[in-house]
């Protein structure tokens, strides 16, 4: 086994694991706000086709990327590689419009290093201080960016001749590892945002949130207080 399988089967492994500790002992333990209650809106039709179009793209890449790496740790042939690539050029092009799209409302803020500084995802507090979107998001967003732009610069590079077969060599490891990051990241993400945080998913899927959902969430963000703000606008 591989130096890249055996940390791939540890990062992910690890992560999934850590996430099922953190449901069990906190996650799960959260309250359901917002039963019943008026819903705002939270993402508009265009931010939710963002998301699903990620995640699907997403998906596919990792399962077809990872189940040659880690399977038998050798390159992608045949109709594995067909929808490797054409899914990968998607995703590359979502992750830029989802740049466009969302990078006001992930830029760093006073309020987001307390938020780190009460423990984050981890605390069991409801008045955590975050905007639209937590520091773990908008941290996880620009990393994402850079990793996704590093995973297909080091592609394209390992595909280009002149450089050599010990440089292409050495792009195809970047790419390994840099989605190997992303993945693992990406995971993480996935549950904070969903699992961890009750009504979630139905925010992705409906694009609406519960007030009491926002205010115990995103306490700073206008969803959750006095006139629902549009989505991707910051309250006052």
């Amino acid at each position: 086994m591989s130096l890249f399988q055996i940390l791939s089967i540890l990062g992910i492994g690890g992560c999934v694991g850590v996430a099922l500790l953190h449901y069990v002992l906190i996650a799960r333990r959260q309250p359901h706000p917002g039963h019943g209650e008026r819903r705002v809106r939270r993402y508009n039709l265009w931010e939710r086709l963002i998301h699903v179009v990620l995640a699907v793209t997403f998906l596919v890449l990792a399962v077809t990327g990872f189940w040659a790496s880690i399977g038998w740790d050798g390159p992608m042939s045949g109709y594995n590689l067909m929808i490797h690539t054409t899914c990968g050029a998607v995703f590359a092009v979502c992750v830029a419009v989802s740049l466009l799209t969302w990078a006001a409302d992930h830029a760093l803020a006073r309020h987001d290093s307390r938020w780190l500084a009460r423990g984050g995802g981890f605390s069991t507090r409801g008045d955590l201080p975050a905007g639209r979107f937590s520091a773990c998001d908008k941290i996880y967003f620009w990393l994402a960016g850079l990793l996704t732009l590093a995973a297909l610069l080091s592609m394209l590079l390992s595909m280009i001749p002149l450089l050599g077969t010990d440089d292409q060599h050495l792009m195809y490891h970047v790419h390994r590892y840099s989605t190997l990051v992303l993945v693992i990241l990406t995971i993480w993400h996935g549950y904070t945002t969903t699992v961890a945080k009750p009504g979630g998913v139905g925010a992705i899927l409906s694009g609406r949130v519960s007030r009491s959902w926002a205010r115990r969430y995103h306490p700073l963000w206008g969803g959750g207080r006095g006139e629902p703000q549009q989505a991707g606008t910051q309250p006052d």
